[in-house]
């Protein structure tokens, strides 16, 4: 893979004079805004840092100390030099431009002008200098990874990571990578996602580690569609993506990941093979009648059909039926609906397996792919 940038730009000064084309420069604001803090205790971590990197590109970065992004964007750089920018601000103002060219030029005090054809806008900034440097860690560890089945892996697995902070080491995603196969698990607790594929990996690799939520979810977002790789690199307790024109650099969740495999059903006495759209469009309109009192659907499995229904004594009921052919013993079982259609909504498969063992054992999902989802039931009322 080509390099991308220059990580060693270096900050010339405040003045700074480019032209940007208005698409071209909103997707490369859109791209680093995601490592932008939203709560950000220092002023300086809410903006952007732009820097000229010759005469005609230039260098966007975010940072919010634990994930950093730095991407490029083709530009007419006038004046080389340097300037931070609030996020915030500049991308709701470069989003509502016109199409056409953008002129940016950096004046007295850091203000910052913003002129199109039509418009013009005065903010501004703060020092470069005391922007934070993106730390550039030489990889101990590195491999490229075809960026289709990235994507598909971290997909299927960020909906099921925790957002309980108290149980940080389930914050992001156990990415485990050795003999020539990756698997991603994520867990809250309630249901665990869990995908593996067979990849071509150098035969030294061999590591498990955990990645923040944060971090999986702007990975996701810079993935564009189409082929090609994704260079991954490791380095003590940071990750590296290296996504064409962007590179995101992320700390590392420390910690240790709970025993996953335990809570994956090995036994299995009811199981059916289910159209996915069908079985989706029947849980959104059975889950209209749950209430806060009475969250769970009842799915009872029943020879040639699964029969899913709601009940809430305050609002009413809901049946409906969907053609399955079942193996093994009929079963009743309740589960929260809105896991089951997380993982509905987020695979591809036409038709998936819902597998089950006992009405207070989880409950399992899976394709043909590599993919398990394993859900906790729901005591019936």
């Amino acid at each position: 893979m080509t390099t991308v940038f220059n990580t060693e730009s270096t900050i010339v000064s405040n003045a700074l004079q480019i032209k940007v084309q208005k698409e071209e420069f909103l997707q490369a604001v859109t791209t680093v805004f995601g490592a932008v803090s939203s709560k950000a205790t220092l002023p300086i971590l809410a903006n952007i840092l732009i820097q000229s990197n010759g005469p005609d590109q230039i260098i966007l970065s975010g940072t919010d100390l634990e994930l950093g992004i730095k991407t490029q964007c083709p530009a007419t750089v006038l004046l080389q030099g340097a300037i931070t920018i609030p996020a915030k601000k500049l991308y709701e103002i470069i989003r509502e431009l016109g199409s056409g060219e953008v002129e940016i030029t950096v004046g007295k005090n850091n203000a910052v002008n913003i002129k199109t054809n039509k418009s013009f806008f005065k903010i501004m900034g703060l020092e470069p200098d005391d922007f934070p440097k993106l730390p550039d860690p030489t990889a101990e560890q590195s491999f490229e990874m075809d960026r289709v089945v990235l994507k598909e892996c971290l997909s299927l697995t960020i909906f099921a990571i925790s957002r309980d902070e108290t149980r940080y080491t389930l914050n992001g995603v156990l990415a485990i990578f050795k003999a020539k196969k990756a698997r991603f698990v994520a867990t809250d607790g309630k249901r665990l996602a869990s995908i593996e594929k067979e990849i071509n990996l150098p035969n030294d690799i061999l590591f498990e580690i955990i990645i923040p939520a944060k971090t999986i979810a702007e990975v996701i977002k810079t993935i564009s569609d189409g082929q090609g790789k994704i260079k991954i690199s490791l380095s003590q307790n940071q990750i590296m993506f290296q996504i064409d024109e962007t590179i995101l650099i992320s700390r590392l969740i420390e910690g240790r990941f709970p025993n996953y495999e335990q809570v994956i059903p090995k036994d299995v006495k009811t199981k059916t093979d289910v159209n996915r759209q069908d079985l989706l469009s029947c849980l959104k309109r059975v889950s209209l009648l749950t209430s806060q009192e009475n969250q769970a659907v009842k799915i009872d499995f029943i020879k040639d059909r699964l029969l899913i229904s709601s009940r809430s004594p305050n609002m009413g009921e809901a049946k409906e039926e969907v053609p399955a052919k079942i193996s093994g013993d009929d079963l009743t079982i309740g589960f929260n609906p809105g896991y089951v259609m997380d993982v509905l909504k987020n695979l591809n498969d036409e038709t998936i397996t819902l597998a089950m063992t006992e009405p207070d054992k989880p409950g399992l999902i899976k394709n043909e792919g590599g993919y398990l989802y394993v859900v906790m039931p729901m005591q019936l009322s």
